[in-house]
């Protein structure tokens, strides 16, 4: 069994955040000098590196993340090449059922798939805002065929009005944002874990991501 980290670090005020969030911050709460152990106090906001997207985040009545099953974020999952296409483009439906009938094996209800952009490689520049995008039709695609959850190696699967978003968590599909190493598992077909923290009334929750090769 080989396990392949696929998070980004949290780093306090160092960590590329969507526009207009903060930076994490993480300020010292005990020492081993004085207290005896050591501790920190973390804030950052919920969408904050690698994370997961629960219904709520878009859906006015969706669930929490405590609420979504645990299942959800647990599957057999594959990635997805598009580091071929141009910056902001809008991946369409007939381009992604292309890319899973390419794969060497087929892709089933339940299963977790991955999109590869390569720009996680442009965290904490401008271009990374540029990544590729789901169309609409691309993410009914999803529904129909009964995935139930994405992730990409960007700092979102879409851009405004957000239609994977707005498509997909209210059909209960997870999304995962801000994945790494993405380029090690291509044509691979793999276990996929990626659990969130119990948070109360989360709109998401930072994971830490993971892709575990049956050897």
């Amino acid at each position: 069994m080989k396990v392949i980290d696929l998070s980004m670090p949290i780093e306090s005020l160092n960590t590329p955040v969507f526009p207009g969030y903060p930076q994490p911050l993480k300020a010292v709460f005990t020492t081993i000098e004085t207290h005896g152990y050591n501790s920190n106090i973390w804030v950052f906001v919920e969408h904050t590196s690698t994370h997961v997207d629960a219904p709520y985040h878009f859906v006015k009545d969706g669930p929490t993340i405590e609420k979504v099953q645990l299942d959800r974020y647990v599957g057999w999952s594959t990635v997805l090449d598009f580091t071929d296409v141009p910056p902001k483009h809008i991946i369409s439906r007939d381009e992604l059922k292309a890319k899973i009938e390419s794969l060497p094996f087929k892709v089933e209800k339940d299963w977790i798939l991955l999109l590869y952009t390569g720009y996680s490689d442009k965290a904490g520049t401008d271009e990374w805002y540029n990544h590729p995008g789901l169309s609409r039709e691309a993410c009914e695609y999803i529904v129909e065929l009964g995935i139930k959850a994405i992730g990409v190696d960007a700092p979102s699967p879409d851009h405004a009005p957000f239609p994977a978003h707005n498509v997909l968590l209210p059909n209960g599909i997870a999304i995962f944002e801000n994945l790494q190493n993405l380029d090690k598992l291509l044509g691979k077909k793999f276990l996929f874990v990626g659990l969130p923290l119990k948070l109360v009334g989360g709109t998401a929750s930072p994971v830490r991501a993971a892709a575990i090769i049956m050897e």
